[in-house]
């Protein structure tokens, strides 16, 4: 501790009186139970080890999954666990060895690194790994520790530091700090003056730091094999059909597909340089149709990837703007009638009944179901016209999709007759069998009821005009008995007849002239 001309400084001393206690407590073999202590924490480690390679196992079963469902995805990092995995099981049973020639130059062919009994041994470590062969065993393994590390420091990527520094800190093989002046190789700490048994739990420690590292760096790579994908949290079913207006004979086409979105990061999507607004991570695109004919649009969707950088895509389409078309059928006839109800169907190709909106001026109307109608026109309004105008809900926006006039009519006057006849030769008993004068329309599709109100029987009697009215439809019993005094060849005349209708109105209806026979 000192030369001839340098006395020794009371720290120096202090230190080999340290050194000295230390090596006789070892000597006198006081610190059994320490030694138990270290064979211990021995096995402790190597029970570690054990739960480390069950869950390395998972991963590269994890791994050899992936691989096998999407090779071309995998194979790069899977190649790249291999890898791992054959650099560790390398260095793993290069310290394995270097344990047995240990336990066994101490203790003979039988003994292994669990299984010895030279517990308190302190030179045999040193000798093989120091001392014998100028150290090269030390050397080797250190060498190999380093091209462990560095191996897997070139498989992470220079950002993710943190994995780096661990991997630095954990496998590199440096001397340790300098005490009191003193400094000590990484070797010495490992195997220079220590006990078999601390030497077997650094060894093993060693193994223990392989087995972690090699286990950071596959569980790294399994979760690089998405990097850059796109991560959703919603996935909906979307339905594109080709046209939702289908003509006869054509056929209905559309493409199904699911479709995967993150509600979390919504796209950027411009179309003819504009930022469109976004729903349910959809662009929404309008274009106000200002004229006709064939139209194009371009533009861009970008979405943000896991690393932050966006991902951009081209999108463009084209369509026809045309002019509007409505389609107004009358069900029956090409008029509105007053006081009747007028069936008619409003559609538009295409375009849903419930998204119409229908106005027609002149008239009061109803919806009765699907895309028919029933139009009743004014009173008063005959000689006139009823628009039927059309507007629909596209998109969100009420559209005017075309307009037709209709002509508003008055109901044509009915026909009257009695006993079915409109006049001619009749005989008296059918005639006196009459109960009523009826008015009945004639080639009118419309089922409609008009009323006599009143009407007059006129005959020439004794030379004399004699006549009796009725207030109704009814042949009076007065009227009956004028009939049955006109003789063969007599004339009855029905006149003055009119009838009410169910727009309210009054009609004549002019007369009947009946012959008795």
């Amino acid at each position: 501790m000192s030369g001839g001309n340098c006395p020794e400084t009371p720290r120096q001393k202090m230190i080999g009186m340290m050194y000295l206690f230390l090596t006789a407590m070892l000597a006198l073999n006081v610190s059994g139970e320490l030694l138990q202590a270290f064979k211990l924490v021995d096995d402790s480690i190597r029970k570690t080890i054990e739960t480390i390679d069950k869950k390395n196992d998972l991963l590269y079963a994890d791994f050899e999954s992936a691989y096998a469902t999407n090779e071309t995805k995998v194979r790069e990092r899977y190649n790249q666990a291999l890898t791992v995995q054959s650099e560790a099981d390398s260095l793993y049973n290069h310290i394995q060895n270097l344990k047995v020639e240990i336990v066994q130059t101490v203790d003979g062919p039988e003994a292994t690194p669990t299984q010895y009994t030279s517990l308190d041994n302190q030179d045999v470590a040193a000798q093989i790994m120091i001392t014998e062969k100028g150290g090269a065993r030390s050397e080797q393994l250190k060498e190999h520790l380093i091209h462990y590390r560095d191996l897997l420091k070139e498989l992470v990527n220079e950002e993710d530091t943190a994995l780096i520094n661990t991997i630095e800190r954990t496998l590199t093989p440096k001397d340790p700090p300098r005490v009191e002046g003193e400094s000590r190789s990484w070797e010495s700490e490992k195997f220079e003056h220590l006990p078999m048994s601390a030497v077997m739990a650094l060894m093993s420690q060693l193994q223990s730091e392989v087995r972690n590292m090699e286990s950071d760096l596959i569980r790294y790579l399994y979760g690089k094999i998405d990097e850059g994908s796109f991560k959703f949290n919603s996935v909906e079913a979307i339905v594109i059909p080709r046209s939702e207006y289908v003509i006869r004979g054509d056929e209905y086409y559309a493409e199904i597909m699911l479709a995967a979105r993150d509600t979390t990061q919504p796209p950027i999507v411009t179309v003819n340089g504009e930022e469109l607004p976004i729903q349910n991570g959809r662009g929404i695109l309008r274009i106000p149709a200002s004229s006709t004919g064939e139209k194009e649009w371009s533009g861009e969707i970008a979405v943000m990837g896991p690393d932050g950088t966006y991902t951009r895509r081209d999108v463009s389409g084209e369509y026809i703007v045309s002019q509007p078309g409505v389609v107004i059928s009358p069900t029956k006839m090409n008029v509105f009638y007053v006081g009747v109800e007028n069936p008619v169907e409003v559609s538009v190709p295409g375009v849903p009944s419930e998204n119409l909106n229908v106005r027609i001026s002149n008239a009061r109307f109803r919806k009765t179901r699907g895309n028919e109608y029933i139009v009743s026109p004014n009173a008063n309004t005959a000689g006139k016209e009823a628009i039927v105008s059309v507007s629909a809900n596209l998109n969100g926006q009420v559209q005017n999709l075309g307009s037709q006039p209709f002509r508003i009519k008055r109901v044509p006057d009915p026909v009257a007759t009695v006993a079915g006849m409109r006049g001619g030769g009749i005989g008296k008993n059918l005639l006196l069998a009459q109960r009523a004068v009826i008015a009945k329309m004639d080639n009118f599709d419309f089922d409609l009821k008009f009323n006599i109100t009143n009407f007059r029987i006129s005959t020439i009697r004794d030379g004399y005009l004699q006549f009796v009215d009725s207030e109704s439809g009814v042949i009076t019993t007065e009227q009956k008995d004028l009939i049955r005094g006109v003789g063969v060849g007599g004339v009855v005349l029905f006149n003055n007849i009119q009838a009410k209708g169910p727009d309210g109105s009054t009609r004549d209806l002019g007369s009947i002239s009946f012959t008795i026979q």
